[in-house]
């Protein structure tokens, strides 16, 4: 029943760069600041050779917190759609994290995926630039792979890639 492999991508710092503003870097908050990564859409179109879902799954703490609307995201997602060939993207709009929420680290969204589309983890993935992808991975048993940005070049992690072009070694080794 569960016999479908996906691809799990955090968007900020994953699919498109981050925003630098306060002193930091943080996820776009209107269209002009939303810019991929390069090895982004390369990286989907061998995923979609491959035969995998392709998921995002991104907290988007700045609509509950009133600092982003809901139609700048959905000018977002228009173009992620345009551009990408996106299965489904879940958003978590929580400021903080609870337990029985969906803010990552929480599963909730992957096991939401999981359900909705009859996702095999054990033939899954999570891409993700941050110990809160992490943590989300390991919360639902599912392989995470950190990829390394210029914004987590600090970050360790087993398998790491350098680019998301380097994904496709990783995948050719385990299919």
């Amino acid at each position: 029943m569960y016999n479908k492999k996906a691809i799990f991508f955090d968007r900020d710092g994953v699919v498109n760069k981050l925003v630098a503003r306060d002193g930091g870097l943080y996820s776009p908050r209107v269209l002009k600041d939303f810019v991929f990564y390069d090895d982004i859409k390369p990286c989907i179109d061998y995923l979609i050779e491959k035969n995998f879902l392709i998921f995002i799954i991104s907290n988007q703490p700045d609509i509950s917190r009133g600092k982003m609307t809901i139609k700048e995201l959905e000018k977002i997602d228009l173009v992620i759609n345009e551009k990408l060939r996106i299965d489904e993207i879940y958003y978590s709009f929580e400021s903080e994290f609870t337990i029985n929420g969906t803010k990552k680290p929480s599963p909730k969204m992957l096991f939401q995926a999981k359900e909705k589309w009859k996702i095999d983890f054990s033939k899954s993935f999570f891409i993700g630039d941050s110990i809160a992808d992490r943590d989300c991975a390991k919360n639902a048993n599912l392989s995470f792979i950190l990829v390394s940005r210029s914004h987590n070049k600090e970050l360790n992690y087993p398998v790491k890639i350098n680019t998301l072009n380097d994904l496709k070694d990783i995948i050719d080794n385990n299919i």
